[in-house]
This record gives C-alpha cells, sequence and structure tokens, in this order.
C-alpha cells in the first residue's frame, strides 16, 4: 500500500510540474523576461517545490534529518544526471553548441559550487561552529543564496536591454497576469506541496519496510521523486534545442535546494541538521560538487568528442560518477 501511495504521489508531482512549467512559459511571454532568467529563477524555484516541502516535511513532521539531507544532496545529483542523460538521448540534432552556457548559466553554475562547498564544509564541521541550534554554515549558505540572486538581478537588465535592441516590444512588461494562468499557478504549485508531503511519508515507511535506510532512500527514491519537474522543463528545453535553458533551470534548482538546507536547519530544534548527518552525506555532497564543476568545464571548454561517433563522452561521465554515487550509497547504508 506504501509503494501506491508513494507511486500517486509521484505521478501527481509529475503532471502538476508538467502544467506549472506551461504556465510557467507563458507567465514569461506575459511578463517579457527573458528565457535564460526564466530558466535560472522561475524554472529553479518551481521545479524546486518538492525538494522543499519534503525536506521541511523530513525535517519538521518526520524528524529524520537524513532523509530531508539525502533528498537535497541527492536530487542535486539527480538533477545533474537527467540533463547529461537528456543529451545522449536527445541532443543528437543541435550538436554545435549544446554544451555552451550562457553568461547567466556560467555565473549560476559559479555559485553552485560555492555553495554547495559551503554545505560541504557544514557536515565536515558536525555542527561545531553554531548559534543556539542553527549551524554557522547554514547563515553562510543563506547569505551566499540572497548575494547570488542580487548578482543574477544585476544581470537580468543587460540581457532585457539586447533584447529591446533586437526589437522586442518593450510593452509586453506592462501585459496584466491573466486570472486564468494565476489560478494554474496556484492549484498546480498546492498539488505539488500536498503530493510531495506524501512522498517524505511514504519515502520514510519504505526506509523502514525495506531496511535499506533513510540515507539511501533520501539520496535515491525520494531524491529521484522529487526531481520528477525538473524532467519535465529539462526534457522540453533540451527537445527544442535550448541546452543553457536546460542547464539554468538544473543550476537554478541546485542552488535553490541547498538554500533550503538552511531553512531546515532552522526548523530542525533538536541540533544542528549537519550535526545530525550520516557520514555518506558527504559523500553525495561532494559527488554533487564534482558533477556541477564537470558540466561547468563542459560548458565552457568542452570538446565535441563521442563515443562510437554518437555519445558525449562528458555526459556519459556525469551519469557514471551518478550512477557510482548510487552503488557506493547503497554499499554504505
Amino acid at each position: 500500500m506504501i509503494w501506491i501511495i508513494f507511486l500517486l504521489a509521484a505521478l501527481a508531482v509529475l503532471i502538476s510540474g508538467q502544467k506549472l512549467t506551461k504556465a510557467g512559459d507563458e507567465l514569461a511571454e506575459v511578463t517579457g523576461m527573458s528565457r535564460g532568467f526564466i530558466g535560472v529563477i522561475l524554472l529553479g524555484f518551481v521545479t524546486s517545490l518538492p525538494e522543499l516541502v519534503s525536506t521541511l516535511s523530513a525535517t519538521v513532521f518526520v524528524n529524520a534529518p537524513n532523509l530531508a539531507l539525502g533528498n537535497i544532496f541527492g536530487s542535486n545529483a539527480a538533477n545533474l544526471a537527467i540533463l547529461a542523460l537528456l543529451d545522449l538521448i536527445l541532443v543528437q540534432k543541435v550538436q554545435e553548441k549544446r554544451h555552451r552556457l550562457d553568461p547567466e548559466n556560467q555565473l549560476t553554475a559559479y555559485l553552485s559550487l560555492i555553495i554547495i562547498s559551503l554545505a560541504l564544509m557544514g557536515l565536515a564541521g558536525r555542527g561545531f561552529w553554531h548559534i543556539f541550534h542553527i549551524d554557522l554554515f547554514s547563515v553562510f549558505i543563506a547569505a551566499a543564496y540572497i548575494i547570488g540572486l542580487q548578482k543574477l538581478h544585476k544581470f537580468q537588465p543587460v540581457i532585457t536591454t539586447d533584447c529591446i535592441d533586437n526589437n522586442e516590444n518593450p510593452e509586453t512588461k506592462q501585459k496584466i497576469i491573466p486570472p486564468e494562468l494565476k489560478r494554474s499557478l496556484l492549484i498546480n504549485a498546492g498539488v505539488i506541496v500536498a503530493a510531495s508531503m506524501a512522498l517524505a511519508s511514504s519515502a520514510e515507511h519504505i526506509a523502514e519496510i525495506t531496511g535499506w535506510g533513510s540515507t539511501f532512500v533520501g539520496n535515491s527514491l525520494l531524491a529521484i521523486a522529487t526531481s520528477l519537474p525538473e524532467i519535465v522543463v529539462t526534457f522540453s528545453a533540451v527537445k527544442i534545442g535550448s541546452f543553457a535553458m536546460a542547464a539554468g533551470n538544473i543550476f537554478g534548482s541546485n542552488i535553490f535546494n541547498i538554500a533550503i538546507l538552511a531553512l531546515a536547519d532552522l526548523c530542525f530544534f533538536r541540533s544542528s541538521i549537519f550535526a545530525a548527518a550520516s557520514q555518506s552525506q558527504s559523500l553525495i555532497a561532494a559527488i554533487g560538487l564534482l558533477m556541477s564543476g564537470l558540466y561547468l568545464f563542459s560548458g565552457i571548454y568542452g570538446s565535441q568528442r563521442k563515443l562510437a561517433g554518437r555519445w558525449p563522452v562528458d555526459s556519459l561521465l556525469v551519469v557514471g560518477v551518478y550512477l557510482f554515487s548510487l552503488y557506493a550509497l547503497f554499499a554504505m547504508r
């Protein structure tokens, strides 16, 4: 029965995530915001709603800090693996610039490296530096996220100016958001919130029943399930050949996911959430850092080498690193 609940909740996240993505695309047309900015900020936030709710539910209601941490770090790794897998499967007709990240994506990728590194330092410190029950590195993570958003916001006017220079109508920014669009955004976001709470609860029960442990379940089963909206958005972007928009969504989601840890730490009153982390959390966080670095490197300096003349080598490497992390976590459970 618990597996049925988990699958139904995952299906609800998938369907509502797809509808929410379409509503976000329509919102971009109405407001006139750039595709890159939508990918990094709006879609990154929207597709991270399951991680937000599942992590807070695991922390506050289920009292499972490792499930919460595993969901965050596992989702980050799963997001990058999704991008690489879709690159291997779909990106065959737009080979020339498939890995070329635009400057806005590069800024977000650099921010993800900084914020994941802070999380790793928090895991290494295991709650040694704290204010009340809040880890000092949670404060640093929150500060880095806010500063990063400010930098991205300052970056946006440059893109907007370019769009206006290319004869894009600036009056689109003055359009009123239709009530139907507002309802679609709110309803589907609400479904994702409710389904994500069911995902967190059912995943914890699955961990108890199977004996797999909350760390492995959080980093694999729950992480993949809450990454379903990212799958939908990234699939759509890659399919139309917009690798930069897909990467913006992934990196935007990843930095927001780590920022969620600061909020989860605030809500976990027993101690710092980093102090309750298992040793394997550092492994998956480090793997997420490695995968982010690989994508940033390939996005700027990547070659067009392919295995058997078909599969990009760097994407194969990213998928291989992710599969290794799942095996390692299962062995360490």
